[in-house]
């Protein structure tokens, strides 16, 4: 942490006087805390008693007016119209109460009734209506409560409900009770806060009092801790004047008759002590510091002439030392570019070989496609000229169908013919016999031809059929011949284009084969070049290494010397410089 930033202060005046303040309010505070909830919780109480008395007020009236009822003074109906009426108020025109001004629940506080069934019996502003569901603003069911209560022997409610003509709501407590007679629900009900008068008037002057003694507090805390704070702030910039380096500051002027004075005189004994140290230090930090630089001088310069020729020396070696690895790394890289190159001149001797053959077996293949081309194209002629020979087969077996259907409409017409003469033969009787019988033979031939027709329709028929599918089937075949013609002209293309790219490889691969011959011849020349270099390199670095073993064991020593005295050095102008802070 760097001692010269200045750190956020909270002065000890500030600290006194808010302890102080602290201690005189917190007591206050509890006190009037205590108080008020005191009187809160007991102002409390007096509210749900004075609900319950007026309540109960309001059932004894309501059983003085059932004793009426029972003497027969007055009608049911017109006793429990004057209960309501001096509980709520008159009942006018347009079916309201207005509150009776006499009975004092608060300014917001009325009466109202029920049965048990939750329907308004009297009510200033809803009577006759059925409130069983009402419920707050966080779905309370503050009615049916109210009777669970009232049926229970009495009780209280409170909850949130808006206040008249705004919709800000507040807490409201309702104390109801059944009345026994009537098996009314008699309720009367008020705001919380038409009651806290009291309770504001408590916390204003509990208020006003813990503002009083704060005011009074502070006056008496200030005036505590500036007795207390002072001396120690002389104190403090006496100590901030030290540590800027000021030894030349009077006594401190302080009349308190304690701790802190005692303090005070102390720090003025420390302050004189101080001054004749840094006297005393100066004088032996100026001699150390011109004896320091004396020595560094000649100590730099002897450093100098040695690191010089250390420097000379460790260059040669390392250039002697790179030469070497350079010249052993060149040869293993030349040895291995020998033995590289023999193998790429074998293995393109090899591939001459391999590539020869294979251009060879390239032509044997162009001349077999050739050939193939030539028996495709043959194939397919034959092909073309059986594809006529079927589609001609195939005309003239329509054509003796046609010869057929001409036969068999003649044997039907020969038929019918022998019938005629059949009937004409009969007609003669026996002049016709003879004709009747030779109608008969001839009407027997035809039959047999018109079945002889049939059969040979039904041969045509399956003849046509199986020369269509043969026509089919060649059609198809000729197609795939044609294709298989074009694809062998492809390839016989392909196979020449292969053969050419072979041709070029032999040649290139035959070049290449002779380039690395004389290849491996120049490497092995050059490898042993390199070897005998390194021997040579290997030998002179030696001899250095040994003549900056014994330069380097110099430079080190007197760089041991140059740092002891540098730090002597500056361990005299540290000493100087922080005795020179100080002004005596």
């Amino acid at each position: 942490m760097n001692p010269n930033v200045q750190r956020p202060r909270f002065k000890i005046r500030h600290k006194l006087i808010a302890v102080l303040l602290l201690l005189l309010a917190l007591p206050t505070l509890v006190v009037g805390l205590v108080s008020y909830n005191v009187s809160k919780s007991e102002t409390d109480k007096l509210i749900e008693s004075k609900l319950q008395s007026n309540v109960r007020l309001a059932v004894e009236m309501v059983g003085l007016m059932d004793a009426s009822v029972q003497s027969g003074a007055m009608t049911a109906e017109a006793a429990q119209e004057k209960v309501k009426s001096m509980l709520i108020g008159e009942k006018g025109q347009d079916g309201k109460r207005p509150i009776n001004p006499n009975i004092d629940i608060g300014p917001n506080g009325y009466f109202f009734i029920m049965d048990a069934k939750g329907t308004l019996l009297g009510h200033p502003l809803l009577e006759g209506q059925n409130i069983w569901d009402k419920r707050t603003s966080d779905g309370y069911l503050y009615i049916q409560d109210m009777i669970a209560k009232a049926q229970a022997g009495g009780g209280n409610t409170y909850y949130l409900w808006p206040l008249p003509n705004s919709d800000k709501e507040a807490m409201k407590i309702t104390y109801a009770e059944l009345d026994p007679k009537w098996n009314w629900v008699i309720a009367a009900g008020s705001y919380m806060m038409d009651y806290n008068a009291g309770q504001k008037h408590i916390l204003s002057v509990l208020t006003l009092t813990l503002a009083g003694c704060l005011a009074v507090g502070a006056v008496v805390s200030w005036l505590f801790a500036q007795h207390i704070s002072k001396p120690i702030a002389r104190v403090a910039a006496r100590t901030r004047r030290i540590a800027e380096g000021d030894l030349s500051a009077d006594a401190l002027d302080v009349r308190n008759r304690d701790e802190i004075g005692q303090l005070a005189a102390d720090f003025t004994i420390m302050n004189d002590h101080l001054q004749s140290l840094v006297v005393h230090v100066q004088a032996g930090a100026e001699h150390v510091l011109a004896s320091s630089q004396e020595l560094s001088s000649s100590i730099d310069e002897t450093t100098k002439a040695s690191r010089d020729i250390a420097a000379s020396v460790q260059h040669i070696a390392t250039g002697m030392e790179t030469q070497s690895v350079s010249t052993r790394e060149s040869s293993r890289a030349m040895e291995e570019m020998a033995v590289g190159i023999s193998r790429i001149a074998a293995t393109s001797s090899s591939a001459f070989d391999a590539s020869v053959h294979t251009s060879e077996a390239a032509e044997e293949g162009y001349r077999f496609m050739q050939k193939s081309v030539e028996q495709m194209n043959r194939v397919s002629s034959t092909v073309a000229e059986l594809a006529d020979v079927i589609q001609k087969l195939d005309r003239r077996s329509k054509e003796i169908g046609e010869i057929v259907q001409v036969m068999t409409g003649i044997a039907s017409q020969t038929s019918l013919l022998a019938l005629n003469a059949s009937i004409e033969a009969a007609r003669a009787g026996e002049q016709g016999r003879g004709f009747m019988i030779v109608a008969g033979e001839v009407k027997k031939l035809a039959v047999q031809s018109e079945s002889s027709a049939q059969e040979v329709i039904a041969l045509v028929d399956a003849i046509q059929a199986d020369i269509g599918y043969a026509v089919r089937s060649m059609t198809k075949g000729e197609n795939e011949v044609r294709e298989g013609v074009a694809l062998s002209r492809e390839t016989g293309e392909s196979f020449k284009r292969i053969l050419d790219a072979t041709r070029s490889v032999v040649e290139h691969i035959q070049e290449a084969s002779s380039s690395a011959e004389q290849m491996s011849a120049s490497s092995e020349q050059v490898a042993a070049s390199l070897q005998e270099m390194a021997r040579i390199t290997e030998t002179g670095a030696s001899g250095t290494q040994t003549i900056l073993a014994s330069s380097e064991e110099q430079l080190a020593t007197m760089e041991q010397l140059a740092v002891q005295a540098d730090q002597l050095s500056r361990l005299a102008e540290r000493l100087q410089d922080a005795v020179a802070k100080f002004r005596t």
